[in-house]
């Protein structure tokens, strides 16, 4: 077990949901959900953004090292300018180590990346009917929400963060921004 503590900073439940399935899978060895690692949710980007000073300033109090991973949904900001903005949130008021990963649009473009996922968590989607459309060919660019409740009308955010996030495939999504955040947390933990 690593002697440091891991805080990811979210802006709902439903990312806590999903990262307490992927997480296991990814982490490093040495980093253990709910021993040294913590998913601390919120209620919205405001109340995210709002807290992130605060908790940073106690962070730099802990007895043993702090990172701090921030992972936010873009929804209609600028990408670039919500980093920025989120960095100079952590950097007010600490030297800690941080990661800033956007989730382009929102956290269900991550599920559109793999269509095989989502019809293993609903079986009655059936993800050869809608893989090659033209809109979810870059899942992060399309309305991925509204998009999955049109395709499947008993989607609900909660459920499906749990369930389709059981069955991503973490080698081949055609999500970049999901990507990023695989491949952007290893290495910062490593």
């Amino acid at each position: 077990m690593r002697n440091e503590l891991v805080e990811f900073l979210v802006e709902e439940p439903s990312m806590k949901n999903f990262l307490n399935v992927i997480l296991p899978k990814i982490l490093p060895e040495g980093y253990h959900l709910n021993n040294n690692c913590f998913i601390r949710d919120h209620q919205g980007k405001t109340h995210l953004q709002k807290e992130i000073p605060i908790k940073v300033r106690a962070y730099q109090f802990y007895s043993v090292p702090v990172k701090v991973i921030i992972i936010h949904d873009q929804h209609s900001s600028e990408c670039k300018e919500l980093k920025i903005t989120l960095e100079e949130l952590v950097n007010i008021n600490s030297n800690l180590p941080f990661l800033v990963r956007i989730v382009c649009r929102e956290l269900e473009a991550w599920y559109l990346g793999d269509m095989e996922a989502i019809e293993k968590a609903y079986p009655n989607f059936k993800a050869s009917r809608y893989k090659k459309w033209a809109k979810f060919r870059n899942p992060d660019l399309c309305n991925a929400a509204y998009e999955i409740k049109q395709l499947i009308p008993n989607f609900q955010k909660g459920m499906a963060s749990k369930e389709i996030s059981k069955h991503l495939n973490l080698d081949h999504n055609k999500s970049k921004s999901f990507n990023i955040f695989i491949s952007g947390i290893k290495k910062f933990l490593n």
